[in-house]
């Protein structure tokens, strides 16, 4: 234990939380091993990142006991860790704190968080830390016991009669139709807070004060893109995401990272198009689409537009899908920006991984290319009909970005090459099998044979 004068200093601690009386535990003068009791706790969540998630907590101490617990967690967070966390919460509020108490948990998160990670996450302040508003509260009331307190991991699912009933407690509790009131208070005697400053980081610094100043609030353009991303993968999927599990799509590995940007700016309506130019004077003919006459959005760019590129693409793009899924709708602007939270399911539910992935790359890797060529056409062709791109041009361009991201599969499965970080083969296989030119011909592995390409030829129409 260190003891050096610096080690009693911290920042960026809470104002008005500051405690004079000393942080004394209630103490008894004998413990009787008697009163010792034992409760297994668990937590769950169902449809977990979507905005109609809710998660339970359930605790369970035996057969027929009326302190058997399920409880629905309040607000607006919900996960399986939460569920647990609260769990072990509920635990420790309600038993006395002279009496030993044993908790048993399937849950690693909660455990080691208790036994590894505490004494980091204090030393930083719980600058940082996930679901930290849950955490404390369960910490200081820990600390608050006089009697010992034991954590033991038990294997879920493993027909252990107090998991399994504080599984089906839990259960219970996030199926309740209102939700309970869950205290999330924090004893002014064992809170701790600010960051250590003997191991205090320039970057935990930077966190520390971007943290205290104001969160800004989101754009109105921001927030009615993810509304129309959220509603459109629920089209998709069946499931409404929340913002976070939005946010988190568009940086799926699945995406060519320079599309992920252009995703990026679609949802932050970032692009320099349609009513960005109507505040600039002697610019605002260039908020129009010159081919349609209508204010040229993003929206409208993507999914309306008549100008040469964007229609022959969207057919080129449901072509290549009917070789691997029957259903194909045309995205909208909502599905495009959406689309890293494709979910498909054959016959028997089982989620088809290799047909959402597909989806991804079409939908993304189309969508970026009628921008690219929209672009073209307003900016380097200066929107001269006689420079608009051909059918054949547009055609063998997009021919040309799906057999790139297609080589670029095969590439990145080299574990020689790519270590963790290449492609499982069977994701490739699984993405690409059903779409390919005269796949008949080619072998159950064709990864590393030439000449795999898209299964659409390209146009050699001279007009």
């Amino acid at each position: 234990m260190q003891d050096d004068l610096s080690h009693g200093f911290r920042v960026f601690t809470e104002p008005g939380t500051r405690c004079t009386d000393p942080a004394y535990r209630r103490q008894r003068a004998f413990e009787i091993p008697e009163e010792a009791v034992t409760v297994y706790t668990d937590g769950s969540c169902f449809n977990n990142g979507d905005d109609d998630a809710r998660s339970g907590s359930g605790t369970w101490y035996g057969q027929n006991d009326p302190r058997n617990k399920a409880v629905r967690i309040p607000g607006n967070r919900h996960s399986n860790q939460i569920g647990e966390i609260v769990a072990a919460l509920d635990a420790v509020k309600h038993n006395p704190p002279f009496a030993p108490l044993h908790i048993r948990s399937d849950s690693k998160y909660v455990i080691n968080g208790l036994t590894k990670s505490l004494q980091g996450w204090e030393d930083r302040g719980w600058i940082g830390v996930s679901n930290d508003e849950f955490w404390r509260p369960l910490v200081a009331r820990l600390r608050k016991r006089s009697a010992v307190t034991t954590l033991q991991w038990i294997k879920g699912h493993s027909n252990d009669e107090g998991n399994d009933g504080a599984d089906e407690r839990a259960n219970t509790g996030a199926n309740k139709a209102v939700p309970d009131i869950v205290d999330l208070s924090v004893p002014a005697r064992f809170n701790l807070t600010g960051a250590r400053i003997a191991t205090l980081s320039q970057s935990l610094a930077y966190q520390g004060i971007r943290a205290t100043k104001d969160k800004t609030t989101m754009r109105t353009s921001t927030l009615v893109s993810l509304d129309m991303a959220r509603h459109a993968a629920k089209d998709v999927s069946g499931k409404l995401p929340t913002n976070s599990r939005i946010w988190r799509s568009i940086k799926t590995k699945d995406i060519s990272r320079n599309i992920r940007e252009f995703l990026w700016k679609c949802l932050h309506n970032a692009f320099r198009c349609g009513k960005w130019w109507q505040n600039i004077p002697n610019y605002e003919h260039r908020s129009v689409c010159p081919h349609c006459g209508i204010e040229e959005s993003m929206e409208h760019i993507l999914t309306d537009c008549d100008a040469p590129g964007r229609k022959i693409i969207w057919q080129l793009a449901s072509k290549l899908w009917h070789k691997k899924q029957n259903q194909w709708l045309t995205p909208t602007y909502g599905a495009i920006m959406a689309c890293g939270l494709a979910e498909f399911k054959d016959d028997q539910d089982n989620p088809r991984t290799g047909s959402a992935r597909l989806y991804k790359i079409t939908v993304s890797e189309s969508a970026h290319l009628i921008w690219r060529i929209r672009c073209e056409r307003r900016i380097s062709r200066e929107d001269d009909p006689q420079q608009y791109h051909s059918k054949a041009e547009v055609h063998n361009r997009w021919i040309h970005a799906m057999n790139t991201r297609l080589t670029l599969d095969r590439a990145m499965t080299d574990r020689k090459k790519h270590g963790n970080k290449a492609l499982a083969v069977q994701v490739v296989l699984n993405t690409w099998s059903g779409t390919l030119m005269n796949e008949d011909a080619l072998p159950d592995n064709w990864i590393r044979e030439t000449g795999v390409l898209v299964g659409i030829g390209p146009n050699t129409d001279p007009g």
